[in-house]
């Protein structure tokens, strides 16, 4: 039964993980007025809920192991942060990668698609207007006067923390930023 319960504790980022992305997906596929930034973070909060589920569950049967649990417990959260990070990205991937878009519309196109048309769907103008009404829509931003300003910082404080964490491992913030790779 200790090996079970171990292997559990161990497995538990996974656990809020898979919490996580089913989460997002019934959130999303079950009411679209979500949206998919809204689901991911809606998944990410239920995993996370459940990781802090198990590791207190550890921490009330198993007082005596308060030491070691709290520990484990420090590292299933950062584990858990960055498997929910990656999680991210790859949802993000499909629905924002103009690449992926582009290859996807080719292949769904009857009769593909022409140069023009691909510039006519991929004009740098619309593309911006688009992110920028987004922004917008969600409060991110706000129009004054015919200027853009922070509206709720979320996404800006996850920029922030992408960007630090980029500084630590990468020696760098950006790929255009001078650095230990490119520089």
């Amino acid at each position: 039964m200790k090996s079970a319960a171990i292997l559990i504790f161990v497995l538990t980022p996974l656990i809020g993980l898979k919490i996580d992305a089913l989460v997002q997906i019934f959130s999303c596929r079950s009411n679209p007025g979500v949206g998919l930034l809204r689901s991911i973070y809606l998944g990410f909060f239920a995993g996370l809920c459940g990781l802090a589920m198990i590791d207190i569950a550890y921490l009330v049967f198993a007082p005596q192991l308060f030491r070691d649990l709290t520990l484990s417990s420090i590292s299933n959260m950062i584990i858990y942060f960055a498997l929910g990070y990656a999680y991210f990205h790859f949802v993000g991937l499909g629905e924002t990668a103009r690449r992926i878009r582009m290859l996807i519309e080719i292949y769904g196109s009857k009769n593909s698609l022409s140069l023009e048309e691909i510039l006519q769907r991929y004009n740098a103008t619309e593309i911006v207007k688009k992110r920028v009404g987004r922004l917008v829509a969600n409060g991110q931003l706000i129009c004054r006067d015919g200027r853009y300003f922070i509206g709720k910082p979320v996404v800006l404080f996850i920029a922030r923390s992408v960007i630090l964490i980029k500084y630590i491992f990468l020696g760098k913030g950006s790929e255009f930023d001078k650095g230990p790779i490119n520089g």
